[in-house]
């Protein structure tokens, strides 16, 4: 009996890798007509496009007279505030002085949009590259790259104290020396957004490495603690690599992909120009599938630079397929005008598993400031108390077969993606389908 079950697993998931893998994992596969349908927030042949709309001007966040870079925006479904962390840099001092004087900062909204309200700094200088996600029990878990103490606990940059710049040049005054951070890769948790936070576990140290530096590092925790991420070093470019746990708050589970070997092909091999980097990864428990954004930077074709988002997944892990460009470095505003985004530091704010707004750093406002910018993605979420929204009760009846209601979505969805004929069951039919169209290619 347990060969039969195992059997059936196995046909299934090879059902839904086939109904979902030509789709990037982020719609349905038709295999009789050849074509996707794609999840909301995903558009393209092959759902592997952002649908970024519109932003609205002066939202996000800017700081007054400094340099904001990335930032990542969890809601908090009991207050039903959003909350950001954001980098900041400290003391009016220029991005390229980040590897010194940056910090995090904890900023609210009431919408995802914003624009946020500094409530005060989550992590002290040096802290950078931060990436919070919900853990077990809901606790709200950081990794971040940031100085570590003798003692243990989160400290300045190995460059030394916080440079002191002139706001008007956002230069250092008296001079202040600063280069590329080779500072710990920690985790930090708290039971709140608002602190405390709990003193720093270092998960890796690059200057054990071979082409160490900011690890980059962003991962994805399950409730049972296990963990799937992305890291970096750099060789002659931004190289990444994967990394899993069983225990996110255990070094000693963690497993590192070897340094040397690249996780993409070339030319994202990060042996190519200047590589890829500033994973965001995030776990799809509608399709079981891991997904990560990059700010890809490889210039082909002779180009002297290049600017992008990308996009990857795995179902494992350990073995990532990139699909290819997810966004182009074009902004676009609800007034009309548009900006350069170099996309830097992606994230992405999610709502019930589903994608609503993108955030980019490394654009620049007419006084020459960093700020986090925040884009729509997608139809905007229905409101389940419009009126238009059709009333749920009803609705689950009037539903398809194979299809239930979504009260997130407003509309009717797949009831499990690997049901070939929606019937609303997984059955021997459904693996059957799938052999009719084994062998063929998309």
């Amino acid at each position: 009996m347990s060969r039969i079950v195992l059997a059936v697993f196995l046909f299934h998931a090879l059902l839904v890798s086939a109904q979902d893998g030509p789709c990037g994992w982020n719609g349905t596969y038709d295999p009789a007509g050849g074509t996707c349908d794609c999840d909301d927030g995903w558009i393209g042949a092959n759902c592997t496009t952002l649908d970024v709309r519109p932003a609205s001007p002066g939202t996000g966040f800017a700081p007054v007279q400094t340099d904001a870079w990335g930032a990542a925006v969890l809601k908090d479904e009991a207050t039903g505030l959003y909350h950001m962390w954001v980098s900041v840099i400290d003391a009016h001092c220029d991005i390229e002085y980040w590897a010194r004087n940056s910090k995090v900062v904890h900023a609210t909204s009431s919408t995802p949009e914003g624009p946020y309200t500094a409530v005060g700094d989550a992590f002290p200088v040096m802290a950078h590259a931060v990436d919070v996600k919900r853990g077990p029990g809901g606790n709200w878990v950081a990794f971040l790259t940031a100085g570590v103490t003798a003692g243990g606990a989160l400290g300045p940059s190995s460059y030394g104290a916080p440079c002191n710049c002139d706001p008007g040049t956002q230069q250092p005054i008296g001079g202040c020396f600063s280069e590329n951070s080779e500072e710990a890769t920690v985790v930090c948790t708290a039971s709140s957004p608002y602190g405390p936070w709990s003193n720093p576990v270092v998960l890796l140290d690059p200057t054990a490495l071979l082409d160490g530096i900011d690890a980059n590092f962003s991962a994805a925790v399950a409730e049972d603690g296990s963990l799937v991420g992305l890291w970096r070093t750099y060789p002659s470019g931004s190289q990444m690599h994967w990394v899993t746990a069983t225990n996110y708050l255990d070094p000693a589970t963690y497993s590192w992909q070897e340094q040397e070997t690249p996780l993409f092909s070339p030319p994202h091999d990060g042996l190519t120009s200047e590589g890829v980097e500033d994973p965001f990864v995030w776990y799809d428990a509608g399709r079981g599938a891991w997904h990560v954004l990059l700010h890809d930077m490889t210039a082909l074709g002779g180009a002297d630079f290049y600017d992008g988002l990308a996009h990857a997944w795995t179902t494992d892990g350990v073995n990532w397929t990139w699909t290819g460009e997810a966004a182009t470095s074009s902004a676009s505003f609800t007034d009309g005008s548009s900006s350069y985004s170099a996309r830097a530091r992606p994230h992405l704010i999610l709502e019930g598993g589903r994608i609503t707004h993108l955030i980019s750093a490394e654009q620049f406002d007419a006084n020459d400031w960093s700020y986090a910018l925040i884009e729509p993605v997608g139809e905007p979420l229905p409101d389940p108390t419009d009126p238009d929204c059709p009333d749920p009760v009803v609705m689950a009846l009037a539903c398809g077969p194979g299809t239930v209601w979504s009260p997130t979505d407003c509309r009717c969805v797949v009831a499990y993606p690997a049901d070939a004929d929606f019937d609303s069951c997984i059955t021997v039919a459904d693996i059957l389908l799938l052999l009719g169209q084994f062998g063929q290619c998309q």
